[in-house]
């Protein structure tokens, strides 16, 4: 287990920097990782820098999409990007719009919670984000600190999920904006950890027709041994990539880091970057 295409720092919601994440790798024998930090590419470098030729840093990104069915349902789809540019501008212009409808979104959540009472501020949430990007799960922290919940999950379940009746809707750039932007700075794109439903193969398709997504992520640790073969030959039949990872977010609390739990196999790194170099 030496390839590890889903990693997230603090530059999103992780809670390593990226030099403690490429240590941690290190130590742990990995030979090939992917930097793939939500809607940012600020962790690149750093990362590459602390590798030093001892391993791999493939440039990544993952951007949080919104999909819109045409019955208006609203659905989140994630979107990797693997061999990136990280300084193309079409990408940037991109994760601009990102940060800018985060930025909204995550004020327009502290809001509603706060007028239920519960005492969570913007510095209080940014407190808990350290340098990153303020995300969700930064609120779900401070609404914990403030004695709205006895937990993360609990705080997540309440005031995070669709289903609950305090959610905050956001905007977000559409999955083919992500795709074509990966595209632009010369990288692959693959959808993010798919899951099950029937309907998804037909998105796949959709976004492959109209965005040119490249790739999907079979190995994650949300599908199961049945969901990885159906992927593995859904993607071969329609010419795709497979790609995968632990989607690690650090240490937190009791839970131990995911790097390298996942077993990708060479061959999907191989083919990948057959396809990247053309």
């Amino acid at each position: 287990m030496s390839i590890d295409l889903h990693l997230h720092t603090h530059h999103s919601d992780g809670t390593w920097s990226p030099t403690a994440l490429v240590q941690h790798a290190i130590s742990i024998k990995m030979k090939h990782i992917a930097i793939t930090d939500h809607d940012s590419v600020e962790g690149i470098n750093e990362a590459q820098d602390a590798a030093n030729g001892r391993l791999e840093v493939i440039p990544g990104i993952e951007i949080n999409t919104i999909f819109i069915h045409d019955s208006g349902k609203r659905e989140d789809v994630h979107v990797l990007g693997y061999f990136i540019d990280p300084k193309n501008p079409e990408l940037l212009n991109v994760l601009q719009r990102q940060q800018d409808a985060r930025t909204r979104h995550v004020y327009d959540s502290i809001d509603a919670v706060a007028a239920l009472g519960i005492d969570i501020t913007a510095d209080s949430v940014q407190r808990h984000a350290g340098i990153g990007s303020i995300g969700r799960a930064h609120i779900t922290m401070a609404i914990v600190e403030a004695g709205g919940a006895k937990d993360v999950n609990e705080a997540w379940e309440k005031f995070m999920l669709r289903t609950s009746e305090h959610y905050v809707p956001r905007n977000s750039v559409s999955p083919v904006d992500a795709i074509r932007a990966i595209n632009a700075a010369g990288g692959i794109a693959s959808i993010a950890h798919p899951g099950k439903g029937a309907h998804i193969d037909a998105l796949i398709m959709q976004l492959r027709e109209e965005g040119g997504l490249a790739a999907i992520e079979a190995y994650h640790r949300v599908h199961s041994v049945k969901l990885v073969q159906h992927f593995i030959k859904f993607a071969n039949k329609n010419d795709m990539l497979i790609t995968g990872g632990s989607d690690c977010h650090g240490p937190f609390e009791n839970y131990a880091p995911t790097v390298g739990s996942i077993s990708v196999p060479q061959e999907v790194l191989t083919k990948m970057r057959k396809c990247y170099q053309g």
